[in-house]
């Protein structure tokens, strides 16, 4: 009888070992992955945001300071104190640019034109002066400055004074292309902290292609001063940037030299303890900005749980207690078994306190058996799915799951049973729970396996994925709201430039016999200049609305479909359009691939340099996709051009040499990375250009 009941004993308790120890573990496991994920996605989220929201800032920054330029040249530069005055006014500088000191002009002095440049300022403002002496031969001055309020001593101030504004002014001339310096302190700036400038160059002629004609034809810059945490106040909210508010902080270097740190305080490290870092490096301006990111004590105390140690803890507890048993078990003595009997009844009080653990995790948790019965479940499952705990016990999971599903989710269960690897579903692909009420939830399902009492079991962990769908749905919502804009305005835009055309046309046919020729020209101008910015407004209201409805899914002849827009172009006479084979007959999305190849062969025709040329189409047929090829005889493209050509309003020739939008390429671009597809370009070193791109032939509409 002692022999069978020790023999009995031992299997049982071997057995409640195993079962307990890989239990423990894929629970750990589980709930440490998940946590884990979680906070890495939150802490990626919050720092991605905070780089794009700085960079945004200064975007709109520049575009105020081009403003300014263009504003200066519709005055063929002629502005005075006065006329600046009222553009800062009308450009509400103080309520719409926050974290901005201010905007401003710096004019360049060559020696001969200083004493009539000081007399023309002195004429108004008698108390002006250029200042500091430096020795140098040019002056560069800041001339205006608005608003005036805290800006008084930089009125005058010439900037080649300090290597660092001299430098990026320079640079900004040469390349035509908007600067900031490397870090200074504004002499406006009573702390001294670090700031920089930024420049917009002006030109007095359109003709700026090569470095000598930059500088020939320059004349200055609209500019504006930032000191940096002036600048970082105004981009965040002021309840963002206080510290009982803050989820991460973060330091902005310029190379090796500090621009912004609220990472101390007084001298002091007050993000030790940070459980997380991370440095983005962006080019800011030609300029390399890092950013140090680190979690607040705010972020950690919300993001801390104790869900996954408690777990651990409770297992291996158990598991101890069990392994102990077990070794008091190979006693064979009376003594040894009125022991086992005292430590299996311990055993049983901590697996009653493993199962406490499990029903306190803030997730919910079910083990299935190997037909898909449900055998344990949780509260957090029960309150997730609006079940009793009688309603769920010894019925199929299948009832957690949507009609729609039920013949796959079979299908995925028995080959998980035959490949037993832990996974997470719901991370790349829609996976939703059934509650009792007939409604739908978005949920992440970690799946673990172990062999229990029974046969194999299968942990399920599942977490409500609601707040995080809503916010993704927000910021669909908001990308929605930001094309509905774009349309709307380009939309809006249109009728008053049609009118202005033919205002044009009436003033050209009224005074055509008795105007000068300048006049003639100007007239010309205007016009040809009103239907690039309507060219423009098209593309701008075609690259809005990617991603949106583009026409139906339909049958179409490529090769009709090419020859077609060809002649709708209305090439000239010495163009050809070469189709070497038949292309594909095929059923897509129309609109798009038809914009596609407007635009290549559009392009192909306004680039050539002459009046005679053969654009030559092919294609390529892969397992699940086809591979388009545009080829044209015309000038090449030099390798360090071809990834800048795919940017909005990016151009290689002057705009008056060419019509266009310059927006062609990056239409394109845009196009074929939203439906999953890309773009190369291969250019010859002589003649000739390749863009060659991919179509499924399988096409489903995304979205």
């Amino acid at each position: 009888m002692k022999m069978n009941i020790k023999f009995s004993f031992g299997r049982l308790h071997w057995a409640v070992i195993f079962t307990s120890f890989v239990l423990t573990i894929a629970a750990w496991q589980v709930s440490t992955s998940q946590i884990e994920k979680r906070i890495e996605q939150r802490f990626d989220f919050l720092s991605n945001q905070l780089v794009t929201q700085i960079i945004e800032r200064m975007k709109r920054y520049e575009n105020a300071l081009k403003t300014g330029a263009i504003a200066i040249q519709t005055q063929r530069q002629k502005i005075d104190v006065d006329d600046w005055l009222r553009f800062s006014k009308a450009l509400k500088i103080t309520s719409m640019y926050p974290g901005i000191n201010g905007i401003g002009v710096i004019y360049h002095i060559r020696p001969e034109e200083k004493d009539r440049f000081i007399k023309e300022q002195r004429a108004l403002r008698p108390d002006f002066k250029i200042h500091p002496y430096h020795g140098a031969v040019e002056n560069w001055p800041i001339t205006y400055i608005e608003p005036l309020d805290g800006n008084e001593q930089a009125v005058g101030l010439d900037i080649a004074f300090e290597q660092h504004r001299i430098n990026a002014a320079k640079k900004a001339r040469d390349t035509s292309q908007t600067q900031i310096t490397a870090p200074i302190t504004l002499v406006q700036d009573e702390k001294k902290t670090p700031g920089f400038l930024q420049f917009v160059p002006l030109y007095s002629s359109h003709d700026i292609s090569t470095i000598e004609l930059k500088r020939q034809h320059f004349i200055g810059h609209v500019y504006a001063p930032f000191i940096m945490h002036k600048l970082i106040s105004g981009t965040f909210n002021q309840k963002d940037i206080q510290d009982d508010n803050r989820h991460i902080r973060f330091s902005i270097y310029d190379g090796d030299e500090l621009l912004y740190d609220d990472l101390k305080e007084n001298g002091v490290t007050i993000t030790k303890s940070s459980s997380r870092s991370k440095k983005i490096t962006i080019e800011m301006y030609s300029r390399t900005w890092t950013f140090n990111i680190q979690t607040a004590s705010i972020f950690d105390e919300e993001m801390k749980t104790n869900q996954s140690t408690y777990v651990l803890i409770g297992g291996i507890t158990i598991d101890v207690l069990l392994i102990f048993i077990f070794i008091i078990l190979t006693g064979r003595d009376k003594r040894s078994l009125i022991l086992v009997d005292e430590m299996t009844r311990r055993a049983l009080v901590n697996e009653e306190y493993f199962r406490h653990v499990i029903e306190a995790a803030p997730c919910g948790m079910i083990i299935t058996n190997d037909k898909g019965l449900i055998e344990e479940v949780n509260p957090h499952a029960l309150a997730l799915f609006g079940y009793s705990k009688e309603q769920m016990l010894r019925q199929s999971i299948d009832m957690l799951v949507p009609h729609r599903f039920s013949s796959a989710h079979s299908k995925h269960r028995e080959g998980f049973y035959k490949h037993q690897e832990n996974r997470r579903m719901g991370i790349d692909r829609n996976v939703s729970g059934l509650k009792s009420n007939g409604d739908e939830f978005p949920a992440e399902i970690g799946l673990a396996h172990f062999n229990g009492e029974g046969g194999t079991k299968i942990l399920a962990t599942i977490i409500n994925m609601t707040e995080y769908v809503s916010i993704t749905d927000e910021l669909k919502r908001s990308n929605k709201d930001l094309n509905e804009f774009a349309y709307v305005a380009s939309h809006d835009l249109k009728a008053p430039l049609r009118g202005i055309m033919q205002l044009a046309s009436w003033i050209y046919e009224d005074i055509e016999e008795s105007a000068s020729d300048e006049t003639k020209t100007h007239l010309k101008l205007l016009q040809s200049r009103t239907a690039r910015l309507e060219k423009l407004l098209d593309d701008l209201l075609i690259y809005s609305r990617v991603g949106n409805h583009l026409g139906d899914i339909e049958e179409i002849d490529v090769s009709e479909s090419v020859q077609m827009i060809f002649q709708l172009l209305d090439p000239p006479e010495g163009f050809v359009l070469n189709l070497p084979a038949p292309l594909p007959i095929m059923t897509t999305l129309t609109t798009p691939l038809e914009v596609i190849f407007r635009n290549l062969i559009g392009n192909a025709i306004k680039h050539h340099d002459k009046t005679e040329g053969v654009i030559t189409i092919t294609m390529i047929e892969k397992d699940n996709f086809y591979e388009f090829f545009c080829e044209n005889d015309g000038p090449p493209i030099a390798p360090q051009h071809h990834d800048q050509i795919f940017e909005m309003f990016k151009t290689l020739r002057p705009r008056d040499e060419v019509e266009g939008s310059g927006m062609g390429l990056s239409i394109i671009k845009r196009m074929l990375d939203y439906h999953g597809q890309k773009i190369t370009i291969v250019s010859a070193e002589e003649r000739g250009v390749i863009f060659s791109f991919t179509w499924p032939k399988d096409f489903t509409r995304k979205g």
